[in-house]
Formats: structure tokens, sequence, C-alpha cells
């Protein structure tokens, strides 16, 4: 019972915190099911990758209702990472436990800096740059919410898309659902408003993942009981919240609690990963 509850509970913290960055919240659910419960490494990522993908749909819902999604590109971007998310769950489930433990330890080190890094960098508004090369690949977009809020932008398109193939595989491999590399390129690199970028990242994920996760469960690396039941009920809940939090606060100490969180656990599993 005590085992359950702890779930739900750990469900709930992740989802809330996977939304509102645009994570999925795998990068917090696969070492806490291998440093908590001891999962084997496929199974961790099966399982991780199933509840990213009941997170997603339970953020997608929100904000998608309120407007902030760009439909087009969520699913470009969603189309071009499946084939990466089919592929992955094959290839993990040939490596050794020490490998993955010290590959994904380090991802969430790399991962932390990142976001710290970030998160001291000064904000500078961005104005797009006007490509003469190319510029068939620049496409406009116009996003209004049902808030009243309109986001502008240009992109490169193709290229935007081009680089999901990757990330879905990343997703699938890990279990992390790959959204904590796609928001932060969409920012930096494609001139996307932060709100829209989550919001995308997550409607794109609910896509790929739940293929990813299909594939891993037809390989046997998804635990239903008790993980999926009972942390999927604490998703259901942390998805909505995270959602409607992520539209209205400021998420700077949000994150740096993250980034505290992601360097012990990334620590820890890439020191059990050496010690074999």
């Amino acid at each position: 019972m005590v085992e359950w509850l702890a779930l739900v509970i750990l469900g709930c913290v992740t989802a809330t915190f996977g939304v509102m960055v645009g994570t999925g919240g795998g990068v917090i659910f696969v070492p806490m099911l291998l440093l908590l419960f001891d999962f084997d490494p496929e199974i961790a990522a099966g399982t991780s990758l199933t509840l990213v993908a009941l997170n997603s749909f339970a953020g997608t819902h929100t904000y998608t209702r309120l407007g902030f999604v760009d439909l087009r590109s969520g699913i470009l971007f969603a189309a071009v990472a499946i084939p990466g998310s089919m592929i992955a769950p094959f290839v993990v489930a040939n490596i050794g436990g020490s490998l993955f433990r010290i590959l994904f330890g380090l991802l969430l080190v790399v991962l932390a800096t990142q976001l710290l890094v970030r998160s001291y960098m000064p904000r500078r508004v961005k104005r797009p740059k006007r490509m003469r090369t190319f510029r068939s690949f620049i496409k406009e977009r116009s996003i209004d919410t049902k808030r009243g809020q309109r986001f502008r932008y240009h992109f490169n398109e193709p290229l935007a898309t081009s680089m999901n193939f990757a990330i879905g595989f990343v997703s699938a491999f890990f279990g992390t659902g790959g959204g904590f590399l796609r928001t932060p390129l969409l920012v930096s690199v494609f001139n996307f408003p932060v709100r829209v970028a989550v919001a995308t990242s997550v409607f794109a994920l609910s896509f790929y993942s739940t293929v990813g996760s299909v594939v891993h469960a037809s390989l046997f690396h998804v635990q239903w009981f008790p993980t999926v039941l009972f942390a999927g009920i604490g998703i259901l809940i942390g998805g909505q919240i995270g959602a409607r939090l992520a539209v209205r606060i400021q998420g700077a100490w949000l994150v740096r609690l993250l980034v505290l969180l992601l360097f012990v656990m990334g620590s820890q599993v890439l020191y059990e990963g050496i010690r074999g």
C-alpha cells in the first residue's frame, strides 16, 4: 500500500514538473525507477515512456484547449520522430545495465548543466533573421490563444522538423520523451515563443511516445502493475496541474529545483554505472 501511494505521488509531482517545462517527465521517472525500484534498463525505459505518453496526453488536452499549440509543427515533429521511437526499444534491449546507467547519468548531468546556464543567461528578444538563401524554407506562424495572446514568429521548418528523428530515438531509448532536447532548441535556435515551444513539444510527444511505448510493450518492457497503474493516476492529476501553472507563473525557481534534482540523480546513476 505504501509503495502504491508513493507511485501516485511520484506520478503527480513528475507530471507537474514535466508538463511545465515541456520535458514529459521522463528525466525524473527513469532515474527514480533505476534508483528506488532497481528496474532493468529496458523495463525502466519502456515503463517510463508509457508514463510519459500518459503525461503528454494530459498536458496536450489543456494546452490545445488554451490554444498554445502550433498544430502544423507538432504534427510534422511527431511524424518524423515516430521511426526513431520504433527503432530504439530494440537497441536498448541489447545493451548492458552498467552502460545504460553511465549514458543516462551523463545525460542527466549535461541536461542539468544546460538548464542551469540557461536560467542565468540574460533574456533577449530575438528578431527573426531574414535569410536570402533557402528563403522558401522559412515559415511564418501566427498563434492566437484563448487568453487573447498573439504569438508571431519565423523559423526554418525543414530543419526544425528533421531533428526530430534523433529526438524520437533518444526518447524511446532512455524512456525520457525527448522534450528536454526539443523545447530549448525550438526557443534558442528556431525563435519559438517559450509557451508555444513547450505546448507544441508536449503535443508532438503524445504521438511518438505512444508509438514507442507500444513497441516497448510488445517486447515486454513495461511493468503495468503496479507502476503504470498507480503512477498513471498521479500523472492524470499532475499533467492538468502542470499545464495550468505553466501559463500563469514564472518558472525560474522551479527550473533551479529541477536542476538540483537532476544533478543529484544523475551523479548517483552515473556512480552506480561506473561501479558496475
